[in-house]
């Protein structure tokens, strides 16, 4: 029976030689292919949407390439000074802009400011921000480099500045940190009988406006510009018709002949797309009899401003010229 059935075999075999010859190369290739792959693991790329000169306020906004390799050499540049200690030359790359306005032209308090951002060397990463017309505000992230400095995970810490680069019409591009954009003249007036108010100028930072403005009492009583019993009595108007109240809360008020120059802040954001329109002093009021408002009677308040010789508003344009 045994032999019969090994007959058997050897005759399937004869018979179909070939077929398993082919099937025993084909699970051979198949074998062989597998252990290969097995042994050879494709590298996992990272897939990143990374892109440093691409606005995040606003991603179809992107910095021309001919100003983004100037940007990019200059923040390492900079950084790089800022890194060796080498304060002269890091200050110098700045805006003379940048240099009066956020640090009142001194070394020492430019770098207390670059303390607060990079005590120690430090590696960093750009990412475009906002653009507006010719300027490029960039977020740049300071790490810790991790392998000079031991430190793991949990230790993990980074700082963050934005910095502004605005090309100019002759092609060189100036360069502000401290959340400084801009400064410009203005120098427009409004004045009658009583009161002249002078706009002198505007600091734009990323998120506030200074406006330094001159107030001249030409007259012989106490002018009123603000004292917290109106609403709105100094606002800064937009384009879209939407307004801004003053930051502080101090009063204006003019003695007789007195003159003040004073910095009046409001909250706006650089790149909201709402221009600034106008100063608007909304309760002006020339008062024959002023108790002021600190500990003093309502009813006296209201008697004296019903008895006010003038009242009026004043408002004066902000707009001005590259």
């Amino acid at each position: 029976m045994f032999t019969d059935f090994r007959l058997r075999v050897i005759r399937f075999f004869r018979k179909n030689s070939k077929i398993i010859f082919i099937v025993i190369c084909v699970w051979g290739i198949v074998f062989l292919i597998n252990m290969f792959l097995k042994y050879r693991e494709t590298p996992v790329e990272l897939q990143t949407t990374y892109e440093p000169h691409t606005a995040v306020i606003n991603d179809s906004s992107s910095v021309p390439k001919s100003v983004s390799n100037s940007i990019e050499d200059m923040i390492e540049e900079y950084i790089g000074y800022c890194n060796n200690a080498e304060w002269s030359k890091a200050f110098n790359m700045l805006s003379e802009t940048c240099k009066k306005y956020a640090f009142d032209d001194d070394i020492e308090s430019y770098m207390e400011y670059v303390y607060t951002k990079m005590p120690t060397p430090k590696k960093y990463a750009i990412q475009d921000y906002s653009n507006d017309g010719n300027t490029y505000i960039y977020q740049i992230k300071y790490t810790d480099d991790m392998l000079a400095t031991g430190l793991n995970d949990s230790s993990y810490k980074y700082t963050e500045e934005k910095m502004v680069f605005k090309k100019k019409r002759d092609g060189s591009i100036e360069m502000s940190v401290g959340n400084i954009i801009d400064y410009a003249e203005i120098k427009n007036i409004s004045e009658n009988e009583y009161l002249k108010i002078d706009v002198k100028e505007v600091v734009k930072y990323y998120s506030i406006e200074n406006y330094i403005v001159k107030f001249t009492n030409r007259s012989d009583y106490t002018i009123v510009i603000a004292d917290g019993q109106d609403d709105d009595e100094v606002v800064l108007s937009l384009s879209s018709s939407e307004t801004r109240a003053r930051n502080q809360i101090e009063d204006i008020v003019l003695k007789p002949n007195e003159s003040k120059t004073l910095k009046l802040t409001f909250l706006k954001f650089y790149d909201n797309g709402d221009d600034a329109k106008s100063l608007n002093f909304n309760s002006i009021r020339v008062m024959e009899k002023y108790s002021g408002t600190e500990n003093v009677d309502q009813s006296i308040i209201q008697s004296e401003i019903q008895n006010a010789i003038s009242k009026f508003s004043v408002s004066i344009p902000v707009t001005y010229k590259d």
